[in-house]
């Protein structure tokens, strides 16, 4: 028995849908239980057979004073019930609506009394208070002001119990008020208190439900807490992070999937490390022959063909080093060393590359103390590669490298030579793609593979828009440090 109570204690631990959900439940079982009660205490109609009860007291107390009524009596209850007391001589309103008699003639009515329009005919010898016998009433409070909400011979005859005297529920300015008939006189009853307002209740139960909701609200963080890590591990790798760790939490599903996840990026590491060391291997044991190569070229008698073999060897370790760097920025595990840098700096840097062609770059620098937040380095390698393709491409003309700002800081390499066909414009970033092979300076194909690279691991876009036969502009969109 105890090893199964453990079992399902387990189970329980271990599934997250099965405490949510036994949460949800506890929480709608309580958020319902406290809302019934309080529409059943304060939102709904009082229990009539105590009122029918009321009535009758009242009654009997009010007959128990006697005739003429014996106001010691009454002051000593009322005293001992908190309240105050107010008799008066009973008098019954007439067709004028005049508290006083029956008039028969409406045209005997006194200016001051109410229009019969507005005191209809059915309300003449309804009981009204005429002169004070005895009264603890405050003065500030009107008997004329009584709103009735409750008669007793409604009650009596629901339940049909014998009430002798007609008896009134209402209140007068929010203070609760009886009204007892009495034939002679008529008892106006006040409780010394003023019961709180509706408003109130709805307040508490919002502020109930604000509660509960509040502490679901936490509950809920704290069990699906792995998910934020999670997220949190997902961005890391983002950002090239391929070492750190997700915390594990509890013992339940989502503790599994961390566990996964850190298992699953481990791997990745360790491929991507491989990948990386077989490049490396496979460059150093290409480059052992090459350089072999190279010194049996040198050992050579000059020949017309070896030049073109000293161009072939260059160019193969030129493809070489392009292949580790690309795999090196490959992303999103691109690793970059930022730093804060003057984009006049930054152009002087990518002009001191160009020794010899500078002269045909022309420079159309508008940010003279704008900073850029770069990895220096791999970003002048873009800037060179595209500079090189337009120079390349460009045929014996002038290009432009315009710098701006919008919404973005722009880089914009323009040459003004054989342009690109569309067709070509859709595969030119892909490595290892030439558009024209008939160009005598024949590159590796992985320039803008590698400029694109570089500049997306910044967060930055390239985009291209070329004419054939009119030229290209090739642009570099970079977001506005913060």
């Amino acid at each position: 028995m105890e090893n199964l109570l453990n079992k399902s204690i387990y189970n329980f631990k271990k599934s997250l849908f099965k405490r949510l959900g036994l949460l949800v439940v506890v929480f709608t079982i309580t958020l319902t239980s406290v809302l019934l009660y309080q529409f059943e205490f304060n939102f709904t109609t009082k229990d009539t057979m105590i009122d029918t009860h009321e009535y009758y007291f009242y009654s009997e107390m009010v007959g128990d004073w006697g005739s003429p009524p014996d106001t010691l009596k009454i002051i000593k209850e009322l005293d001992n019930l908190k309240m105050w007391g107010g008799i008066f001589k009973r008098n019954q309103y007439d067709i004028c609506g005049n508290c006083g008699g029956l008039e028969e003639d409406i045209s005997n009515c006194t200016l001051d009394s109410v229009s019969y329009n507005q005191f209809p005919a059915e309300n003449q010898g309804i009981a009204c208070p005429g002169d004070v016998y005895w009264s603890t009433l405050p003065e500030e409070l009107d008997i004329n002001e009584v709103y009735t909400w409750s008669i007793s011979t409604d009650l009596s005859e629901k339940y049909d119990i014998q009430i002798s005297r007609e008896v009134f529920f209402g209140d007068i300015s929010g203070y609760p008020v009886t009204v007892v008939d009495g034939d002679e006189f008529l008892f106006y009853l006040i409780i010394d208190y003023i019961t709180p307002g509706e408003e109130r209740n709805i307040v508490i139960a919002f502020l109930l439900a604000f509660i509960f909701i509040l502490g679901l609200y936490f509950f809920i963080r704290r069990y699906l807490r792995p998910v934020q890590l999670m997220k949190n591990r997902i961005n890391a790798l983002e950002e090239g992070d391929l070492k750190s760790t997700i915390k594990i939490l509890g013992e339940d599903e989502l503790a599994d999937l961390s566990k996964s996840i850190n298992k699953l990026i481990r791997q990745v590491d360790t491929l991507l490390e491989d990948k990386h060391q077989l490049l490396l291997e496979v460059s150093h044991e290409l480059r052992s022959p090459l350089a072999r190569m190279q010194f049996l070229i040198e050992m050579l008698p000059e020949h017309k063909n070896s030049l073109k073999l000293r161009q072939e060897v260059n160019f193969l370790e030129g493809m070489i080093d392009n292949l580790l760097l690309s795999d090196r920025l490959s992303m999103p595990y691109s690793k970059l060393e930022f730093k804060k840098i003057k984009i006049t700096d930054l152009v002087f840097k990518v002009l001191e590359l160009f020794p010899i062609k500078k002269n045909r770059i022309e420079i159309k620098n508008s940010l003279i103390e704008e900073y850029l937040l770069i990895d220096e380095t791999k970003f002048i390698i873009s800037i060179r590669n595209l500079l090189d393709n337009a120079l390349k491409y460009g045929g014996n003309k002038k290009i432009q490298f315009i710098i701006q700002k919008n919404e973005n800081i722009e880089f914009h390499v323009k040459d003004f030579g054989i342009g690109i066909s569309k067709d070509k414009l859709e595969k030119i970033m892909e490595p290892f793609y030439q558009t024209d092979q008939s160009v005598s300076n024949i590159g590796f194909g992985l320039g803008l593979t590698i400029c694109k690279k570089i500049i997306e691991s910044h967060k930055g876009s390239l985009k291209i828009n070329s004419k054939e036969g009119e030229g290209s502009t090739f642009s570099i969109f970079m977001p506005i440090p913060k």
